[in-house]
Parts: C-alpha cells; sequence; structure tokens
C-alpha cells in the first residue's frame, strides 16, 4: 500500500493549464503522484469534502480568488494540504494565504517552457512531500494557540498588549473588569494618554530601552479609579520584535498591589532613616575584597543564592570576580531547581577600601524562552547547515520516500578530530571557525538534494538517495578531496580532519532512523581510533 501513488485534486486556469499540471505531477517523484483534476472551484471543493484526496493543488493568478480557495478548502476538508501556484507570486498575497491555512504558494511559471517546467518540478515535489507535515504543525500551533488564549482570558492576572505608540491591541476579562470605568479598558485606546502624565511618560520612556538582549522589564503604575481611590499595580513588560530587531508590540501582565503598597507607607514612616538603595535593590548585590572574600550581601542575592548572607560573608565567593566582566552562570538552589543568573562585577569602595561589586539578576525565564525559540528552529546558527530538529525531521520524510520508491539511502555521521584541542590550543574562536570550515567541506561534498546537518558540538551527518550507482565509495573519495583542498588554502592555524562512519538503509530490509544513526555513529569511531595518531593542530 505504501507504493501507491498519493492522490492530488488539482485545477488550473482551464482545461490545458489543469492538464499541463496532471503532466507535471506525473513527472514528480517518479510516479508518486496522481493527478485528480477539477473543472471549476465548485468541483475542487466539492471533490475535496468527498475525501479520497492526499493533497490539493490549485493554480490561479494573483488576486482576491487564492484566498477564496483557501477559505473554502479549510472549511470543507480542514486535514486537506494545500499548495497553491501563483502568476504571479505576490510576498503580501502569500503571506496572506498562508495565514488563512495553506501549506505553500509557488510560483507558476511557464508550463510549456522545458526547463521552467523542470525546476517547477522539482519545487513541486520538494513542497508537496512537505505540505503534510506543515499542515499538522499548522492545526498543532492553532490548538496551542486557542488553549494559550484561554489560559490568558481566565487569569486573575491583568494582561494587555499595545504598540509602541500606546494603542491597545489585546486586552483580558481581568484587565477589562479592572479598568471597565475608563477608556483603558478598552482595545483602541490609548494606554500612555489614560494613565497619570507622569506613569504615562514613564512607561513610554521605558520602551526605548527594550531589546532583543533584554526585552524584560518590570515596573509599578498607579491608577485613578473613577471613586477617586488610587490604584497601585506591579507589571512585567515583555517586548516583541520583528526579525530586524524592531519593536513592533509589548505585552504586560500586571497584579494590583494597592494593598501592599499601604503597608509599605506606614512602614516608610517608621522605618525611613534604616532602609538604603542597597538593601531594597531587585538584584543580587555581593561585595567582595580584591581577593574574592565576601564582605556583604542584599536580601536579594540571598534569594537568587538560596543562600543565607552568614553562610556567605567571610567566605570566598563561589565564582570568579573580575571587573568589567558580564557572564551568566546557572546556580543550583534545590534538588532539581536551576536558577539562570546574569552576573555583571564593576570596581567599588567599601569602608574605605577598594572592593568589587557584583550584581545578580535572575534571568531564568529569559532563559528558558532563549532555550525554547532556538528548539524551534531547524538551522544551526554558526555553520548554516540544519541543526539535530532539523535533520532528524526531513531524514525521517526522506526514509519514508526511500521505502515508496524502494531506493537504498547512505546515512553519515562526521566528526570533527581534536576541536577540543583546538578549542584548548587556540581558543573557541577558532574552534568555531573550525566547525564552519567541516561544514563548507560537507556542503561541497554532498548534493544540493543530500540532507547535511549538524547534530551538536563536533558532530555532523547527512543523509544520501542512492541513485542507479553507490554513494558512500564517491562521497568519501570527494570528502578526501576536499579536505585536501581546505588544507592547500592555509587560511587556519590548525589542520582539519574528519572521521567518518556511514551504514546503508535497505528498502527491502527497512530500519528506523534511529538505529541507522547509531550504527553509523559506532562506525565512525571505529575509523577515529583506527587512526594511528591524532590530527596535528
Amino acid at each position: 500500500m505504501d507504493n501507491l501513488p498519493v492522490k492530488v485534486l488539482i485545477a488550473g486556469r482551464g482545461a490545458r493549464e489543469t492538464a499541463a499540471l496532471a503532466g507535471l505531477l506525473a513527472r514528480a517523484e517518479g510516479g508518486a503522484y496522481a493527478a485528480q483534476p477539477a473543472a471549476s472551484l465548485g468541483e475542487f471543493l466539492d471533490l475535496a469534502g468527498q475525501g479520497g484526496a492526499g493533497q490539493a493543488l490549485w493554480a490561479a493568478d494573483a488576486g482576491e480568488e487564492a484566498l477564496e480557495v483557501v477559505a473554502g478548502l479549510r472549511q470543507r476538508a480542514p486535514g486537506l494540504p494545500l499548495v497553491l501556484l501563483l502568476a504571479p507570486l505576490e510576498p503580501d498575497l502569500a503571506r496572506r494565504a498562508l495565514a488563512l491555512g495553506a501549506q505553500d504558494c509557488l510560483e507558476l511559471t511557464d508550463l510549456e517552457d522545458p526547463g521552467l517546467a523542470g525546476a517547477l518540478v522539482q519545487k513541486l515535489a520538494q513542497t508537496l512531500a512537505l505540505a503534510p507535515a506543515r499542515l499538522e504543525s499548522l492545526h498543532e500551533a492553532r490548538q496551542t494557540a486557542e488553549r494559550y488564549r484561554s489560559i490568558v482570558e481566565h487569569q486573575t492576572e491583568l494582561i494587555c498588549r499595545y504598540l509602541p505608540d500606546g494603542t491597545l491591541t489585546f486586552v483580558n476579562q481581568a484587565f477589562q473588569g479592572y479598568f471597565g470605568g475608563s477608556p483603558l479598558g478598552r482595545t483602541g485606546s490609548n494606554l500612555f494618554e489614560h494613565l497619570p502624565s507622569a506613569d504615562g511618560r514613564s512607561l513610554e520612556a521605558l520602551l526605548p530601552h527594550l531589546s532583543p538582549q533584554h526585552p524584560l522589564s518590570r515596573g509599578e503604575q498607579t491608577y485613578t479609579a473613577p471613586n477617586g481611590q488610587e490604584r497601585w499595580q506591579k507589571w512585567t513588560h515583555w517586548g516583541i520584535f520583528d526579525q530586524a530587531g524592531r519593536l513592533v508590540e509589548v505585552q504586560s501582565v500586571g497584579r494590583d498591589i494597592t494593598e501592599r503598597k499601604y503597608v509599605e507607607k506606614t512602614l516608610q514612616i517608621v522605618e525611613s532613616n534604616l532602609r538604603q538603595l542597597i538593601v531594597d535593590n531587585a538584584d543580587g548585590l555581593i561585595v567582595a575584597n580584591p581577593d574574592g572574600l565576601v564582605l556583604f550581601v542584599n536580601p536579594a542575592a540571598e534569594r537568587i543564592m538560596a543562600r543565607r548572607a552568614w553562610d556567605l560573608v567571610g567566605r570566598p565567593f563561589d565564582f570568579p570576580l573580575i571587573p568589567g566582566q558580564r557572564q551568566e552562570m546557572c546556580l543550583m538552589t534545590g534538588p532539581s531547581k536551576e536558577v539562570v543568573v546574569e552576573m555583571r562585577v564593576v570596581d567599588t569602595t567599601w569602608q574605605g577600601r577598594q572592593a568589587m561589586l557584583a550584581s545578580l539578576r535572575d534571568i531564568t525565564e529569559l532563559a528558558q524562552l532563549r532555550q525554547e525559540l532556538e528548539a524551534l528552529s531547524l538551522v544551526d546558527e554558526l555553520t548554516g547547515l540544519y541543526n539535530r530538529r532539523g535533520f532528524l525531521t526531513l531524514a525521517r520524510q526522506q526514509v519514508k520516500t526511500a521505502q515508496r520508491m524502494a531506493r537504498r539511502l547512505h546515512l553519515f555521521f562526521i566528526d570533527v578530530d581534536d576541536l577540543k584541542q583546538i578549542n584548548d590550543r587556540l581558543g573557541h574562536a577558532e574552534g568555531d571557525k573550525a566547525l564552519v570550515a567541516a561544514s563548507q567541506v560537507l556542503k561541497s561534498t554532498f548534493r544540493g538534494s543530500d540532507i547535511v546537518a549538524r547534530m551538536g558540538g563536533d558532530e555532523f551527518a547527512a543523509l544520501a538517495l542512492e541513485g542507479e550507482d553507490r554513494v558512500d565509495e564517491p562521497v568519501l573519495a570527494r570528502l578526501e578531496q576536499n579536505l585536501r583542498a581546505c588544507r592547500r588554502q592555509g587560511l587556519h592555524p590548525f589542520r582539519l580532519s574528519l572521521s567518518v562512519g556511514s551504514t546503508a538503509f535497505n528498502p527491502g530490509d527497512p530500519r528506523a532512523l534511529e538505529d541507522l544513526i547509531r550504527e553509523a555513529d559506532q562506525r565512525m569511531y571505529l575509523n577515529k581510533r583506527g587512526k594511528d595518531h591524532p590530527e596535528p593542530a
């Protein structure tokens, strides 16, 4: 059953174009797809609603009709992947179509031009292969978004989103109820204008200080209720940035702290001469002498480090203190609780003597968000290759394709030799250059259709589909040739060397992708151990 072609529901701008598209499908992936033509939009949607088709392909002029197709198909057949062919391909229209639920948009070229048609066949095959996974991801994303929206709506915290000019774009039910008697409770009103003037200016002045590197800020605001009562809130502001690093929106989460503020004001009258700014600082502050011996810690430092002052003062600090340096560190504050802290160190004086002041800021939430965003990416930032997630996602699809087409695959597992020595002797910057150089060698060795990835650290992987001839031996020969060419250039103070292990996927005796990776990894280590001595740096 796996070898049966996938039925693709298609419609073009007339019978001739529909027939041409059917011919293209017949050429894609060696007959992996079979066309089911439709003569009109109505017939297209009726056939989609009847089921039976595995995918849908619609060709049309760029215009509102394309959006009608997407909307109609999502209503009639929400589980059917859809690819649009547009003439011409307009970015704004494509963006709107993808937002409505299309899986991809390609440019419809001249189908009678053999060269252009051949290129479209290749793009179409790749797009159709990925369309089901994209539709599934879209459904999951929308379900997740709906769940989170429901959670946000029912939070007791005050939640809103607004543009950099202060225009409210979203408020949850708690926010509406809290500010219901004023314009602040409605979307479209301006947050800066309806706050007390000083607070509005303060919030507006805060926005330029938000950045992609430091998008989080906390503060308190006041609000005068319709009954004249002054209310206080504690807010956490999170900047949302586009790919160019421009602030496009701010999300703020707050809670009412009026009762707490009244208590604080009462205490301030009694304790005004005792309180010091350093004690009340939200960041952890640690004072140490030039030898690193701790002289003072504030309460925030006790809280962040989960240790009391008497356990810290008079002892060497746990981490090196270097004035002018900023670093992130992980603190274990319990058996299974880890806190990520950003530490900044400056020179200061303490009781008339030279000392160092270390400020500790809990950035655990920011670090977790950063990890989540990195996990969502399919591309390794350093080398530009796929990362482990990207490799596994595409490789699993390639294995299915090879199984369906009865074609062999070759999986290569590659390790950069002596990377630790390069890092230790020449520094991590040169180690990064070694990884980039290795990625360039691999790019020039494998074909554009092969899947090449950095799996993590000094390990790479590649998956190549075999044609009529064997793939592994020519690849290894090209790899050695490209390595030698890289060395001859003399661009680096190290000698790049790679260890390789490979294995094959046989459609007659299929194995799981994880088993192939494990076997290639073991063979790579046999290759590494079989070398007489480490490659010199």
